[in-house]
């Protein structure tokens, strides 16, 4: 056991080694670090904010799994490293998310009617996310 576990661990850190040498590369072909964020910002984010887009309309089948989905979608946003100039917008963005999270989370998802209480604040909470989103979307549009 302890020989396919030293073979794994070798295995890994050979396969981290010869990822890491592209990106040292890749680092010194004359692209800023903000421009190579900007690049990845460009071409990943739209997926990812597609997948969390069917991950949050899954939660509709099954409204007990929201906190649970809704705090690893904010998790893969806070990882997003945004260039510069979307900083703000993607913070933005991310907080917005948060808040919900957070409102959802305090919510009592076994008793829908005992949340009308919480209404107001979940419309406030979509609007700031509509609005975050279209401030990612243009900065998308102008920059990328």
């Amino acid at each position: 056991m302890t020989s396919r576990r030293t073979a794994r661990t070798t295995a890994a850190r050979t396969l981290a080694a010869s990822l890491a040498v592209p990106a040292l590369l890749l680092t010194g072909c004359g692209a800023s670090a903000d421009e190579q964020r900007l690049e990845a910002f460009c071409e990943q984010v739209p997926d990812l904010l597609s997948d969390i887009t069917d991950d949050v309309n899954a939660v509709y089948s099954d409204p007990q799994s929201a906190p649970d989905v809704l705090n690893e979608a904010v998790g893969k946003l806070e990882e997003v490293q945004p260039p510069a100039d979307a900083e703000e917008v993607w913070g933005d963005l991310v907080s917005s998310w948060r808040a919900f999270t957070d409102l959802i989370e305090s919510a009592d998802l076994s008793d829908p009617s005992a949340n009308t209480d919480l209404a107001e604040e979940a419309t406030r909470l979509q609007g700031d996310l509509v609005s975050a989103g279209e401030a990612v979307d243009t900065f998308g549009q102008e920059n990328c």
